[in-house]
């Protein structure tokens, strides 16, 4: 045990998909409903790891402050999205230490962004819609060298998802079910 991770499971699920490539597919789903204003309340589905059906029973809610609308009755879209992409790294540098042996005490990740929302308001301003950069830094205490942590850094952000996910282009296909109102 590393890290509170089994270090014998970590080689274990390695070879499992290393030899059965079957093992390595994740499916993942959400459902968010519309509740009033700017709040939304989001839950997710069943996972699948590999071939098996995971049950999956979480709920959650994202609202914009009241400068934006909102209610703050949660985090909003953006700090969500800094929340995946930020824990998704975290486990990957919990895991890849884990694998190369470091023992870790603490590991923190601060993250920031500006959001310019001229672009969201379609003012005709230079300004992108997204985030066009985002800041984090990493407070890490265990018993790696310097060398060793920013090696581990790189390793962790080419393995995440979330950041491979933010980094490259991804396809976004979608489709509108309506239903008219009658009367």
């Amino acid at each position: 045990m590393r890290n509170s991770i089994p270090t014998a499971a970590v080689s274990e699920f390695v070879n499992e998909v290393a030899s059965s490539p079957e093992e390595a597919l994740m499916g993942y789903g959400i459902e968010i409903n519309w509740e009033s204003g700017t709040r939304s309340r989001t839950e997710t589905k069943s996972m699948k790891v590999g071939p098996h059906q995971v049950s999956r029973s979480f709920t959650w809610k994202a609202d914009e402050p009241r400068q934006l609308m909102g209610n703050n009755h949660g985090p909003n879209p953006q700090e969500l999205l800094l929340s995946g992409l930020g824990s998704c790294m975290m486990v990957s540098f919990i895991a890849g230490a884990t694998a190369e042996g470091i023992q870790l005490e603490s590991v923190k990740i601060d993250f920031d962004a500006t959001l310019d929302l001229r672009g969201f308001m379609g003012l005709g301003t230079n300004a992108t819609v997204g985030f066009p950069e985002i800041r984090y830094k990493i407070y890490v205490t265990g018993d790696a060298t310097p060398e060793q942590f920013a090696e581990l850094h790189r390793k962790s952000v080419s393995h995440s998802p979330n950041a491979q996910t933010i980094l490259n282009p991804v396809g976004l296909t979608g489709e509108i079910i309506s239903t008219q109102i009658q009367g």
